[in-house]
């Protein structure tokens, strides 16, 4: 039997591969990745997340810029698109099937899945350390789990070994905000809320390296102490004359085991200025439970509290035959707005996205817009909202409420 999905019975996963790297005769250096994709969105989100592990990465829009740079060093670790430079796929895996390459390789595409998986085997049936597919679009979290599993990781926060109960328990949990932008009036509209942990010896600590080990009880807090700190949070914000709308991320399962309705009554602002809050819910956690969707919507809506899908794209052709949308906002994938100025396939998708919410008459939200091209494709196509490296990371909250008294709420944002 194919398949595609990671882990599975007859599928090797990355924790099979530890130490099918090349053994090195100059000792324990860092690691090395070679990124092979024609596009640069792809390559930046690999190699970001493979350098903040300690990796030292060499990245590639050819196959064989790539193979000529391996003649002289060795690769413990290949990201390739098998779609590369204009090939089938087939005469890719045929050129690494010739370099004989011995570090585990991982294929990342979005052409058809059983074609790629065919090529995949191919791969390993002629010997190459292949790993499971890593299907586009992906996020950071599925490279850095790769990075994790083959015991590639160099960074220092590799040896640090901190739970999200301890997290909770010590008081180092902290809400920091990334403001969302009016892509038309170029204004502040409102603010994403993001987890981060600050221990007290090795600062703050990326949220996944606290949440992947998470079990299903401490995400049940964590909502929980997320949502309360958004809301008290919001008083903060109004009192200095920034009463904007808040979002938060919340795990799907949590919807029908914790009583966000009850705490919304009991600890929202009692301002008749408080815009509501939106919570987020990826698109994989929600999409095969539409119905879930539509009762917390009708739920919470009473309580000016909205849902948004986050990281939308693959589930169009779900959400485009619902009668009415529960989603107060659709939340393009980052994969898909990064290039979108210039990748036809991305463009259309972003295009085809902000349509569709628009005739459902919600908003279209851009995440990860990083530079001034996206930008003005995304508010060419109508985008309304969006959020990104370009207008600014996510901050402090303290940070965030002055830079927003200093530029002012009705001032341009960027």
């Amino acid at each position: 039997m194919i398949t595609t999905a990671r882990n599975s019975d007859d599928s090797l996963s990355a924790a099979d591969f530890r130490g099918a790297r090349p053994t090195r005769a100059d000792g324990p250096e860092e690691p090395v990745c070679f990124v092979v994709d024609p596009k640069p969105g792809i390559r930046g989100l690999v190699v970001n997340v493979c350098s903040e592990l300690g990796l030292r990465v060499d990245q590639f829009d050819r196959l064989d810029a790539m193979i000529e740079t391996a003649k002289r060093r060795k690769p413990d670790l290949i990201f390739l698109e098998p779609a590369i430079d204009g090939r089938d796929g087939e005469q890719a895996m045929q050129d690494l099937i010739a370099a004989e390459f011995r570090c585990p390789i991982q294929l990342m595409s979005g052409l058809n899945a059983v074609l790629t998986e065919e090529l995949r085997r191919a791969g390993e049936r002629s010997g190459l350390p292949m790993l499971p597919i890593l299907q586009k679009p992906f996020r950071q979290p599925a490279v850095r789990r790769l990075v994790h599993e083959l015991g590639l990781r160099r960074d220092f926060l590799s040896t640090v070994n901190v739970s999200l109960s301890d997290v909770l328990k010590r008081g180092w949990l902290e809400l920091w905000y990334q403001p969302k932008i009016d892509l038309r009036g170029r204004m502040f509209a409102g603010a994403e809320g993001y987890v981060r942990a600050r221990h007290p010896e090795h600062g703050v600590l990326p949220p996944d390296s606290i949440l992947e080990r998470a079990d299903p009880a401490e995400m049940i807090t964590l909502t929980q102490h997320v949502l309360v700190t958004a809301l008290r949070d919001w008083r903060t914000f109004a009192d200095v004359g920034v009463p904007i709308r808040f979002s938060i991320n919340v795990p799907a399962f949590v919807l029908n085991r914790l009583p966000i309705a009850s705490i919304i009554a009991d600890e929202r602002p009692k301002s008749g200025n408080w815009p509501g809050l939106i919570l987020e819910i990826n698109e994989d956690e929600i999409v095969h439970d539409l119905s879930l969707a539509q009762k917390v919507a009708k739920a919470l809506k009473p309580h000016n509290v909205d849902i948004a899908i986050d990281d939308f794209g693959r589930a169009y052709s779900s959400l485009a035959q619902l009668k009415e949308m529960p989603f107060r906002e659709l939340k393009i994938d980052r994969s898909f707005v990064a290039n979108c100025d210039s990748d036809r396939m991305n463009s259309g998708l972003c295009e085809t996205i902000i349509e569709l919410a628009h005739r459902f008459g919600v908003k279209a939200v851009a995440e990860g817009i990083e530079t001034a091209a996206e930008l003005k494709a995304l508010h060419k196509m109508g985008c309304d909202l969006g959020q990104g490296y370009l207008f600014a990371r996510p901050m402090q909250r303290d940070h965030f409420i002055k830079l927003l008294r200093e530029r002012g709420r009705g001032k341009p944002a960027a």
